[in-house]
């Protein structure tokens, strides 16, 4: 019996010391790559390094899944895949940092719940092995309490053989960064299976990660519809009339405007503000009399700036042929400012 507990004090602590390692090349890994933000080589080596962090991020919450058994599990699987995936579409510093901080701990967080999830499936395939359990008739209730310090508890104690107790101790590891487990089973006519929901406390956990994670998804998303600022690199077009002109061509209409902010969304951009006004899909341009007008907002003309945000050399090279046809056919000067650090500002009715 004595080494039956030291083997399963030893498969403990063997668990543990994997998953403090893993937390701490991750904490590392963090901390080198917000390192690399601020020094060394220049931006295009930066970003390129930066992704190759953010790779061995991955990597490393890979073996951690692996080392804790959950890697075949499809919520681990896919939580990995969209990190890789994010990081392969970041375009710039700015959502580089943007991915690890919010996919980074999604992902850990995501291994560590399927962890518990298997200890949850490892207790209850061993409570429903046991020759006690088959022979109990009508309801029971049975409570399961993997403690850091004081082990495996069972409430009531004369549900389950000591055989079971023994076995649940010996195949269940907990580290001592996660919190106790309370396994709550009901046996119905010799067949248990997990209470839903869980206790309160869990189910507060449970309810508070998903809060955060849906915080964080809501704000991605009303960045990228237009409903809250948005900043990166991107350009700045400045649109005028042409010199003393008079005439409907030579002056700059809403059907201009109308063609660049198209040609911009054609070359990647991310968000377009015309006038300091957000686009978003419902967003109107407009002439009424001398005056365009961007979501019922009368903006400034001669010039009308247009700001985008994208990568400045395939925006502005975007725009060659619109250039050139403005600047031939009708006079009109177009000029382009590329810049790596742009906002562009939430829609209006949302400020």
């Amino acid at each position: 019996m004595q080494n039956i507990e030291t083997a399963a004090k030893s498969k403990r602590n063997y668990f543990f010391v994997i998953i403090v390692l893993a937390i701490l090349n991750t904490f590392l890994l963090v901390a080198g790559f917000y390192l690399l933000n601020s020094r060394l080589a220049p931006e295009p080596e930066k970003f390129s390094l930066k992704q190759e962090i953010a790779k061995d991020l991955v990597e490393y919450n890979r073996r951690l899944a692996k080392n804790l058994g959950v890697d075949s599990r499809s919520q681990v699987r896919e939580a990995l895949s969209r990190f890789s995936y994010e990081i392969d579409l970041a375009a710039n510093m700015e959502d580089l940092n943007s991915v690890i901080i919010t996919h980074g701990s999604r992902v850990q967080e995501k291994i560590l719940q399927e962890y518990e999830a298997k200890q949850r499936d490892t207790v209850l395939m061993l409570v429903n092995q046991d020759p006690q359990i088959h022979e109990l008739e009508g309801k029971h209730e049975l409570s399961i309490v993997l403690d850091r310090q004081n082990g495996v508890q069972v409430e009531p104690l004369n549900i389950l053989t000591t055989e079971t107790i023994q076995e649940i101790k010996n195949s269940v590891a907990l580290g001592e960064h996660y919190q106790d487990i309370t396994i709550n089973i009901e046996v119905e006519d010799g067949l248990a299976k997990l209470q839903i929901p869980l206790n309160t406390a869990e189910q507060i956990r449970s309810l508070s990660k998903e809060i955060d994670s849906l915080r964080v998804t809501i704000h991605d998303l009303r960045t990228q519809a237009g409903f809250a600022p948005m900043t990166g690199p991107g350009i700045i077009i400045e649109i005028y009339d042409k010199a003393d002109g008079y005439t409907s061509d030579a002056i700059i209409h809403e059907t201009d405007v109308r063609d660049i902010v198209n040609e911009l969304f054609a070359a990647g951009a991310r968000g377009v503000a015309v006038g300091n006004q957000r686009l978003t899909v419902t967003s109107a341009i407009r002439c009424v009399g001398p005056s365009i007008l961007v979501n019922d907002e009368r903006i400034a003309v001669n010039p009308v700036v247009i700001k985008a945000i994208g990568d400045p050399d395939v925006l502005a090279s975007g725009l060659d042929i619109i250039r050139i046809t403005l600047q031939v056919s009708r006079e009109l000067t177009l000029e382009i400012k590329k810049t790596d650090n742009l906002t562009l500002p939430a829609y209006s009715a949302m400020r």
